[in-house]
């Protein structure tokens, strides 16, 4: 059902579930939110089926309830292989930059419902300063440069992000991620619509909604 019939792309993706809205059942917090999840599960597993030595990790800050094992165990993922990290949320832009910038997984799963606005260190100093130079203090920034810095960190390393998103929250700048996915979770099925692709394009809401009936 993707725009290119080839599953989600090795970049990064955004996965937006309808959080907080009047005719939502789902609750704002805890990690284990349904379609999203579901996809992110999914993405996991076949990440350690194509490859023995895959590692994948999952963020999530802290205030949020953890994955629940035996569930992620029961969707066929290696726990052996998946890192969970739980940062503080002041700290969560920071840490998924770190994680990015590390290169040692191939799918980074990032809880990033409450957004993804934060600090980030600034440039590092010259190694052999002439003069002595004070480290500059960190920066805040907003999602979209995390965003981006995810994006750049996928090119150069071919780590894929999945991002967890809250539908209805408003964003001074649209995020630059390669696909966007509107997901929700229904009875035996989850509903998805293709908002955004790596052209681009945006979609329809006809031509780009669709139903996946899971299996019982």
């Amino acid at each position: 059902m993707l725009p290119d019939h080839q599953g989600l792309p090795r970049a990064v993706v955004e996965l937006a579930m309808p959080m907080g809205s009047p005719s939502s059942k789902q609750g704002a917090a805890g990690a284990m939110r349904g379609g999203a999840t579901t996809i992110a599960l999914s993405a996991i597993r076949s990440t350690h089926a194509a490859d023995s030595q895959a590692w994948c990790a999952w963020i999530t800050p802290e205030g949020t309830p953890m994955l629940y094992a035996p569930q992620v165990a029961q969707a066929g993922v290696d726990l052996d292989r998946l890192l969970v990290v739980r940062p503080d949320p002041a700290s969560l832009a920071r840490t998924v930059v770190k994680v990015a910038a590390s290169g040692a997984f191939d799918l980074v799963v990032v809880d990033a419902l409450a957004g993804l606005d934060g600090k980030l260190a600034g440039p590092t100093p010259h190694p052999f300063p002439r003069t002595k130079v004070k480290a500059p203090a960190p920066r805040r920034v907003d999602g979209s440069v995390v965003v981006r810095k995810l994006a750049l960190a996928s090119e150069e390393k071919g780590t894929g992000f999945l991002l967890l998103t809250n539908m209805y929250a408003s964003r001074p700048v649209p995020w630059p991620v390669a696909l966007r996915l509107e997901v929700e979770r229904r009875p035996e099925a989850i509903a998805v619509r293709v908002t955004k692709d790596r052209s681009g394009r945006s979609h329809s809401t006809g031509a780009s909604a669709h139903v996946v009936r899971l299996a019982s």
